[in-house]
C-alpha cells in the first residue's frame, strides 16, 4: 500500500507598507526628545518536547480517530482534531478520499488500542512542530505512521497524518546453543 502523507500548509504573513513608505523623510522644524532606549525583545520560547506518555495518547488518538473515520466513513470529527491549517487544507471529503482504501480494504485500526507504539525515529522538534514517525508492532500486518503536530494555543494538534501497513515477515526462531562448561 503506498504512503500516503497529508500535504502540510505553511500560512505566511506578509506585511504591507502603503505606498508612500519608501519615500525620503520630511525635514522638521521640530526637536527630537531623547531617544527612549528600546527594550530588547525576547527570544521566541523554546517549543519542547512532550512527555512520553502525553506523546504515547497522541499517537494513539490520532490513529483511533482514523480507524473510527474509516468504520463510520465520517471524516468530520478527524478533520475538527486538526489544528486550523489541517481543517483548512484538508476537509472530511478530502480525507475520504485520501482513506478510500482503507475503507474498501475493510482495514481495521483498532487493535492500535492495544499495541504500545514505538518510534523508529526519535521524535523531534522540526521548525516548531512535533514529528513522530513509528509503528505498532502488530501482526501479520505492522501499522506504521508519520504524524506531525503544531502547537495551538498551548496543545498540541495534528498537523500531518500519514498511515500504511506492511507485511511483518516471519521471524526465524533463533537456535537455542548449548552453554560452554
Amino acid at each position: 500500500m503506498k504512503k500516503r502523507f497529508l500535504p502540510l500548509t505553511f500560512i505566511a504573513m506578509v506585511s504591507v507598507l502603503g505606498s508612500n513608505a519608501h519615500a525620503q523623510p520630511k525635514a522638521t522644524a521640530n526637536k527630537v526628545a531623547a531617544a527612549t532606549p528600546l527594550k530588547a525583545t525576547p527570544p521566541a520560547p523554546q517549543v519542547a518536547l512532550p512527555a512520553p506518555e502525553a506523546m504515547v495518547i497522541m499517537i494513539r488518538t490520532s490513529l483511533v480517530a482514523l480507524s473510527q473515520a474509516n468504520s463510520t466513513n465520517n471524516y468530520t470529527v478527524l478533520n475538527a482534531l486538526g489544528s486550523p491549517s489541517f481543517r483548512q487544507s484538508n476537509p472530511p471529503q478530502r480525507l475520504a478520499e485520501t482513506f478510500a482504501a482503507f475503507r474498501t480494504n475493510n482495514i481495521d485500526l483498532s487493535p492500535v488500542t492495544l499495541i504500545e507504539p514505538r518510534l523508529t525515529q526519535p521524535a523531534r522538534i522540526e521548525n516548531g512542530k512535533l514529528r513522530m514517525t513509528g509503528n505498532f508492532p502488530s501482526t501479520p500486518m505492522q501499522v506504521n505512521y508519520d504524524l506531525m503536530f503544531e502547537p495551538v494555543n498551548g496543545r498540541w494538534q495534528m498537523l500531518g497524518l500519514s498511515v500504511n501497513l506492511s507485511q511483518v515477515s516471519a521471524a526465524k526462531p533463533t537456535p537455542v546453543l548449548p552453554r560452554p562448561n
